[in-house]
């Protein structure tokens, strides 16, 4: 599921000293449709989903489709593997359970609606016009698997229990916002934020309310609020990035803060990665990757990647894999920062509407948005086509798997011998 597990850690067991600085591209497999949810890896088999309405399996060994199921609305929920059963949250409405092996449907839940976050004069928009879409909610909640239930959010702003086998609702929560974030378990406790601002903790047998932890908002153009990261739990601490421009490592037992850092107002969209000694995250306006000491939230480094970073980082072994919205990706050495390897799409090197600048690496914002505040729909699109990385990056059986918002599912490993990628 979702950063490898109930948790959301996002650490890949016993994968040692990982030769990254070896990868190379080994092939790749289209989709020719943008693909915002990570994708899930469960023996030979690879689940994507993408914004066509298509969940594909992949058979890893042929490198050929097993099967297709189809959506009747784009899937940026990534699936969760149980059992022998698929689940996933479409853009339809609908939360789907599918057989692994052969796509079968099992059964469909509907909520209330899925759509991107909207308010009034969001980005310099009128406030008396009708509700504008973020173009930045890339996501939708990913569903968590745990004790024969399902759990994930919704755009109807609740937080839904489902019995894993028929769908049947165990209970629902309604927060007071949009829910894109995807629930992890914290002991007892399933974890989740909302666009209201709030993290929630849930009693996952009955869904009652434990604790309520209110990050900042602001309501003047409605950009700085909304929990859309998802959460990552280790141990009793609980840490989620917000878009109030700061990451809270929680008290998983209470909701206390123990300690927040200030991302000098960016958003943190990406899913902290958490190991044993540092906490990992992305982000936005600001363009890095950062690590902090878990428990004190002291800065141990940062890494400029120069453009919005949402995709959540992986540990690798002794690595920190990461990808932006430029159409790099990046390996850095876990413990200082130092970066080990780097890869461009074709796309973003030859960058043909140019809205990259050449000097310093970052967009080009005249070129990119222009002077209307409309642009910036327009805007997001051309840096889709850069082969932009808004899922994050996979691990699997050796190789780094990176999905593309141009549609395209990129396959690398490490032959013998091999040269560094570019």
């Amino acid at each position: 599921m979702l950063m490898g597990g109930p948790a959301h850690a996002g650490v890949v067991q016993d994968a040692g000293r990982t030769a990254v600085e070896q990868l190379a591209l080994a092939w790749q497999f289209r989709l020719d449709a943008a693909i915002s949810a990570s994708p899930v890896a469960v023996g030979n088999q690879l689940y994507a989903g993408a914004e066509n309405g298509n969940l594909y399996a992949i058979d890893l060994d042929t490198r050929q489709l097993r099967w297709l199921f189809h959506s009747r609305g784009g899937i940026a929920s990534t699936p969760a593997v149980a059992d022998g059963v698929l689940y996933f949250l479409s853009r339809d409405g609908r939360f789907h359970a599918l057989d692994a092996a052969s796509g079968a449907p099992l059964w469909q839940f509907r909520t209330g609606g899925e759509a991107l976050f909207a308010a009034h004069g969001m980005y310099g928009l009128p406030l008396d016009g009708e509700p504008a879409p973020d173009p930045w909610d890339f996501y939708l909640s990913s569903p968590l698997v745990h004790g024969g239930v399902v759990y994930f959010g919704s755009s109807d702003q609740c937080v839904y229990a489902l019995d894993a086998r028929t769908g049947k609702p165990r209970w629902v929560y309604k927060t007071g916002g949009v829910v894109h974030s995807s629930p992890a378990l914290a002991g007892a406790n399933i974890v989740v934020g909302s666009w209201d601002g709030a993290l929630y903790a849930l009693d996952a047998a009955s869904g009652e309310l434990r604790w309520r932890l209110q990050t900042e908002t602001e309501q003047k153009v409605s950009i700085a609020l909304g929990i859309q990261a998802s959460p990552s739990v280790d141990g009793d601490t609980v840490y989620a990035g917000s878009r109030d421009g700061h990451v809270y490592a929680v008290a998983a037992d209470s909701g206390k803060v123990r300690w927040r850092y200030d991302a000098q107002g960016s958003w943190v969209v990406s899913t902290a990665a958490v190991d044993d000694q540092q906490v990992y995250f992305g982000t936005s306006d600001t363009g890095l990757l950062v690590a902090l000491d878990k428990t004190s939230g002291k800065e141990r480094y940062r890494f400029d990647t120069g453009v919005w970073t949402y995709a959540s980082p992986l540990r690798v072994g002794d690595a920190l894999v990461a990808a932006s919205m430029k159409g790099e990706a990046f390996a850095l050495d876990a413990a200082t920062g130092r970066l080990r390897w780097r890869y461009q799409t074709e796309e973003s090197r030859r960058d043909a509407y140019g809205i990259i600048d050449k000097a310093s690496g970052k967009f080009d914002t005249k070129r990119l948005y222009g002077s209307a505040p409309h642009e910036l729909y327009a805007a997001l699109e051309h840096v889709k086509r850069l082969g932009a990385f808004a899922a994050s990056p996979l691990w699997h059986r050796g190789q780094l798997i990176l999905a593309t918002e141009d549609g395209r599912l990129l396959f690398f490993t490490a032959p013998a011998g091999g040269k560094p990628g570019r």
